[in-house]
């Protein structure tokens, strides 16, 4: 019986070691880093790019491997037609588990494509909704070429790790996909969706050498695409954004620059009132300052007060421009849904409220400046 006893237990020992037999070594799988939707002539085009992990593992004498960026592409009638045709032309199987990044054309959000990404998303198991999305006006196939300076993997450009950039200069907030279906599916707010744009500005060894930015954003709701403001026009958004952690700002006189301050730890609420039936909003703005740049002689108070006259200039600004687009660019109909639903209701109007430019009441910006740097204030 004892020999009987050994069998088995040499039999059960055996037993774990068949789990990595079905085992796909790493090289024999296309990982898609980034997934590019468009729409051209009634067809829904789909591209994605591939993660080199060659290119960011190391040499044994430690330099790195060359980038290669590899992008594939296939088209539709939809967009799970157009996936599946990419698998007929693939080398190798796709995994879908390490996207980090999906990017939408314009001509696919105009043409109501996102519905149907949403809806495969939903229903596939490998896909995450921890993904950066997009927009772009760039040909998404030179958007997806786009190769790293200084032999960067892709996985660290902005297209795929905004946040490093965001976390340094807070202008254009980043958004997970997650937050997206949220706005999306949201009665009465705002999607803003950041746009990519290839930016010719970076040279190396004396060549040029683009790179993709976020230049700014797409505004998108009761699931239609309303349009895009660049970055200049929509510099309002960030004091009313939770995620902006540290962002400059110019104190300017007559255009010229006065000082630049570097302002963090923004808080800021949106109040809803009724006046004369017609809602109005009053928005509360507190920050921190430091300075890094000062050309005039200002005392503290001086630039504080120069300070909140910028922000409230730019929170209004951006108001207004989103308006002539006939966009709520601070979501100002879902700010009155979910603090007086009762009002919402009976003022709303397939989805939202009217809005006009004394929708925004009082802007009231408090500055405190903290640190002038090494210099003293007066």
């Amino acid at each position: 019986m004892r020999w009987v006893r050994c069998l088995l237990a040499a039999a059960l020992l055996t037993v774990p070691l068949t789990g990595c037999w079905g085992a796909r070594e790493i090289e024999h799988m296309i990982y898609v880093n980034t997934i590019g939707v468009d729409y051209v002539e009634n067809r829904v085009v789909v591209y994605i790019q591939m993660v080199n992990f060659s290119g960011i593992a190391k040499k044994e004498s430690g330099q790195a491997q060359q980038q290669k960026t590899s992008v594939g592409k296939a088209e539709g009638t939809s967009f799970d037609e157009a996936i599946f045709n990419l698998y007929a032309s693939s080398p190798q199987r796709i995994s879908w588990s390490n996207v980090k990044s999906i990017v939408f054309s314009e001509a696919a959000l105009k043409h109501g494509i996102v519905d149907q990404v949403l809806d495969v998303w939903d229903r596939y198991y490998e896909f995450r909704y921890t993904v950066w999305t997009m927009a772009t006006r760039d040909p998404l196939e030179e958007v997806l070429n786009t190769k790293s300076i200084n032999e960067l993997s892709v996985i660290y450009s902005q297209l795929n790790s905004p946040m490093r950039i965001y976390e340094q200069s807070s202008v254009i907030a980043p958004l997970y996909l997650y937050k997206f279906i949220w706005k999306w599916k949201e009665k009465g707010d705002t999607v803003l969706l950041p746009y990519v744009e290839i930016m010719p500005g970076w040279t190396e060894d004396g060549k040029p050498s683009p790179n993709v930015s976020m230049t700014g954003v797409c505004f998108l709701n009761n699931h239609k695409f309303r349009g895009c403001l660049v970055s200049e026009d929509i510099l309002g958004l960030r004091w009313l954004e939770k995620k902006t952690r540290r962002t400059p700002l110019a104190v300017k006189q007559e255009r010229k620059v006065q000082a630049m301050m570097v302002m963090n730890k923004i808080k800021s609420s949106i109040r809803p009132k009724l006046r004369q039936g017609k809602p109005v909003f009053d928005i509360t703005v507190s920050m921190q300052a430091t300075i890094p740049q000062l050309n005039a002689s200002l005392n503290k108070r001086e630039l504080e007060m120069e300070a909140a006259r910028e922000v409230k200039e730019q929170v209004r600004g951006t108001y207004l421009k989103a308006l002539e687009m006939g966009v709520d660019a601070y979501g100002l109909s879902g700010v009155l849904r979910r603090n007086m639903p009762d009002a919402w209701h009976r003022l709303s109007a397939k989805g939202g409220i009217d809005l006009d430019s004394g929708s925004i009441g009082k802007i009231d910006v408090k500055v405190n400046l903290i640190s002038g740097g090494i210099s003293k204030l007066k």
